[in-house]
């Protein structure tokens, strides 16, 4: 049965894997040392070591973590250990989901929209006012003012296509095209599909003549025929652009970070507060759970299973959201930042310095060198006379990667949703007559008036990188759970062989229960059934097979170990490595003691019991031996 406290189930799963992972390491410990033993031989421990700080950072970096995806990097950090290590080693897998998401954002993106739009396959969009001008204000598709930035500048060679606008050009580079339609007002623009039927003309006109409003419109006559159906529209227009270049992803994460585009551009207060007010309703929407129960909070609070009830509250802020605008507002325009997990030392941050290394290096369009500039990046910081001087480089590199991380998923959403992605939803909106919203006041506005496309998309994009996270979790459960299931295997007698294969199939069956990977319980539930594996060796047997209950191992001192470790954690007792890096010799000795009790038991043990027989043979005493 699915755990109902979803909190606690990521405290039980933690709680276990700390405990299976001791266990191993002390098992380990425990045969090297009767080994020296026996050989007179000094054994050679090969574990990791970290200090002191290092270990504290990665404590900190633990307690940070709050939605699946973040949760998910500290199980995958308490499974590695070596937090930079660890953080390498999630970067590549990110790399990778990034380059997955960026091959199917096409097809994403046109069943978000048709799917927000109500549309069904056989859609169509020509109507008695087809061939109509409409018109789309610049502010509802340019929610980070990238249009307001020339291309050429230095903030804008890393936010356009590293190509001029080429109409004939098979995949095209659109938002600069958008912009050249702005510096040649009232001048239109054919923009065929990759299909090379012409799907609209375009042309920029500073005042819209239905209503008035001269902020600044794309005036866009749909090129259609009755027939023209919707999903025909998004798939020829996607194909004609790449849905977002790497170097605008790793601007977009620093600009998460640093502030970088804010401070070179002279942000003002209100851009900054709704830029950080944005980033905050995105983590909301990451933590968002779409199982299909009721989940409870720790609180005894019921939520609602799909989208936590996102009524227009959802949206709003707290008084320790506004704090963070507040904070982050003033630390750009002072231009400083504070990293998670550096308490609250600041750092100076140069925007010309971090925009000139991202611009020194030659990203390529399929990211495959994305993990290695980040890495340049942070070697670059890290070892900054003004960083370093406040904290030391390993835990100032550990804490830029913890950072870096956490914030792709940010960056993705933010460098998705530019201009020439968001352009033809309006013009299908508004070619099929529905209403629109023009009145779009900033990001979160923006958010806030299309959630059920925000929603959709921000949690589907999270949900791939989820993906990505649980199958590294589930291969080294499975690889720890296996080393475990066959340490006490081989302690204990009595235990058929094949059990072995039998649940470590089980544990290959877990990919096969999380099929939607926004679901919070799916996959904390499944993680669990993984760590539980081990302790269902030697299980109980249903009441049909107890005739076979000589096949039982009976009382394991493996299991009752792991179980002693778990509570001892849960103490706050240490079970570790001492300071010096030597073993943990009192939990040996416990172990050792676990082993001697199992053994007498096991030689000399007897149960007593009793058989209730039907008259007329009354009660039978009977000895059974404990094993």
């Amino acid at each position: 049965m699915a755990s109902l406290d979803l909190d606690n189930s990521y405290s039980e799963a933690q709680g276990r894997l700390s405990a299976l992972k001791t266990f191993s390491e002390v098992k380990g410990d425990i045969n090297k040392a009767v080994q020296k033993s026996q050989n007179e031989q000094t054994p050679n421990f090969d574990l990791t070591k970290f200090q002191d700080q290092a270990k504290e950072l990665e404590q900190k970096i633990k307690k940070k973590v709050q939605n699946t995806f973040e949760k998910l990097i500290g199980f995958l950090m308490s499974l590695k250990g070596s937090a930079t290590d660890t953080f390498k080693f999630i970067m590549k897998k990110l790399v990778s989901a990034i380059q997955f998401l960026k091959s199917k954002l096409p097809q994403l993106m046109t069943d978000v929209f048709m799917k927000a739009l109500g549309c069904d396959i056989n859609q169509t969009f020509g109507n008695e006012n087809q061939n109509q001008p409409i018109y789309i204000k610049l502010s509802s598709i340019d929610l980070f003012n990238i249009l307001n930035e020339d291309p050429t500048s230095k903030v804008g060679k890393l936010l356009y296509e590293k190509t001029q606008y080429q109409p004939n050009q098979i995949t095209r580079s659109t938002n600069r095209g958008l912009y050249d339609f702005i510096q040649s007002p009232n001048t239109p623009n054919s923009y065929q599909g990759y299909t090379s039927n012409n799907l609209f003309t375009i042309k920029y006109v500073q005042t819209n003549p239905t209503n008035g409003d001269a902020t600044g419109w794309y005036e866009v006559t749909p090129t259609t025929s009755p027939n023209d159906k919707v999903i025909k529209f998004f798939g020829d227009y996607y194909r004609t652009i790449s849905m977002f270049e790497i170097k605008t992803l790793i601007t977009n994460l620093l600009e998460a970070i640093f502030g970088i585009v804010s401070i070179k551009t002279g942000a003002g207060s209100v851009k900054i507060d709704d830029n950080t007010k944005f980033s905050l309703i995105v983590q909301r929407i990451l933590g968002l759970c779409f199982d299909d129960e009721q989940e409870i909070s720790v609180s005894g609070q019921a939520k609602t299973a799909e989208l936590d009830d996102t009524t227009d509250s959802f949206f709003e802020m707290s008084g320790m959201d506004n704090s963070i605008i507040e904070e982050r507002t003033k630390q750009i325009q002072n231009e400083v930042i504070t990293l998670e997990t550096c308490d609250n030392v600041e750092f100076p941050v140069n925007a010309d310095q971090i925009i000139d290394a991202v611009e020194s290096i030659n990203f390529n369009d399929d990211g495959s060198n994305f993990a290695s500039g980040l890495d340049q990046l942070n070697s670059m910081l890290a070892n900054d006379p003004k960083w370093s001087a406040q904290i030391p480089y390993p835990q100032i590199s550990v804490s830029l990667d913890f950072n870096f991380i956490k914030k792709i998923p940010l960056a993705v959403v933010s460098t998705i949703i530019s201009p020439k992605v968001l352009l033809p939803l309006f013009i299908m909106m508004k070619s099929m007559g529905l209403v629109v919203d023009d009145s779009i006041n900033g990001l979160s506005d923006f958010v806030k008036k299309y959630k059920k496309i925000m929603i959709e998309l921000i949690s589907k994009i999270g949900a791939e990188f989820v993906r990505t996270l649980f199958e590294e979790i589930k291969k080294d459960i499975q690889k720890l759970v296996t080393l475990i299931i066959r340490l006490i295997i081989k302690d204990e007698s009595g235990v058929i062989t094949s059990m072995i294969e039998r649940l470590i199939g089980l544990a290959r069956l877990i990919v096969n229960i999380v099929q939607d990977y926004r679901k919070c319980k799916s996959i904390i539930d499944a993680i669990l059934q993984l760590l539980n594996l081990a302790s269902q060796v030697g299980g109980g047997i249903p009441t049909p097979l107890m005739l076979f209950a000589n096949l039982l191992p009976g009382y394991s001192p493996n299991r009752a170990f792991i179980n002693t470790i778990e509570e001892m954690q849960k103490s706050g007792l240490p079970t570790g490595p001492l300071p010096d890096g030597s073993p943990n010799l009192d939990l040996q000795a416990k172990f050792s003691q676990m082993k001697g009790m199992d053994k007498e038991q096991k030689i000399n043990g007897k149960t007593p019991g009793a058989v209730s027989l039907p008259p007329p043979y009354g009660n039978v005493t009977t000895i059974s031996k404990s094993i």
